[in-house]
């Protein structure tokens, strides 16, 4: 037989149901992943706050050991100098040197720990506006709750709900370092709702 007389084999493809099936499967999976991947950015960008809380504390008792306090007052940084405050913001007038710095200063801390976020400070936008929403950066106080002295690491957890009340009952009224009484309220003016006590 020649060429013109093979059999002819007739190629199948897919049917037009088959590739609807395929396609309806793919936007399904499409959705969920979709869905799920904002929660699971969220769920990491918490625990790496939660993470660095954790490691500013550290560092701020192994400051202790070395300098008798929990950078404070005599400090010359943070918020006017004082030791309270952005543990990031500055230098600048307000805050002449940055607590974080002061912490690489004495070899506790070997880089900046800054929020996932990449803020430092209630600057606005999306790093958050004092007594609106809340700020996605690191704050620390160093005051006395029922007379003894303490210090807090404060951070804003995107999936965690607001404690306002709580946060802002850890410290005496008007016992932290270059607050009063009305802007000490860590968590109603700036949103933090997750601390650890060094």
């Amino acid at each position: 037989m020649g060429i013109f007389g093979r059999n002819r084999h007739k190629l199948e493809g897919f049917t037009v149901v088959e590739l609807l099936v395929v396609i309806a499967v793919i936007g399904i999976l499409a959705s969920i992943v979709m869905v799920a991947y904002p929660g699971y950015q969220q769920r990491t960008r918490d625990n790496e706050r939660k993470s660095d809380v954790s490691q500013l504390a550290a560092a701020f008792k192994a400051y202790s050991l070395q300098k008798n306090d929990f950078v404070e007052a005599t400090s010359n940084c943070g918020f006017l100098g004082q030791g309270n405050g952005w543990i990031n913001a500055g230098p600048n007038a307000f805050f002449p040197n940055t607590i974080s710095s002061c912490l690489k200063g004495v070899k506790v801390l070997s880089q900046d720990l800054i929020d996932p976020s990449g803020c430092v400070s209630d600057t606005g936008g999306k790093c958050g506006t004092a007594s609106s929403t809340p700020t996605s950066a690191y704050m620390k106080a160093t005051c006395t709750k029922s007379g003894n002295k303490i210090t807090y690491v404060f951070a804003y957890l995107e999936g965690q709900p607001r404690i306002d009340a709580q946060i802002d009952a850890l410290c005496d009224a008007g016992s932290v370092t270059g607050f009063t009484s009305a802007t000490q309220k860590w968590g109603s003016i700036y949103g933090m709702n997750y601390y650890v006590a060094v």
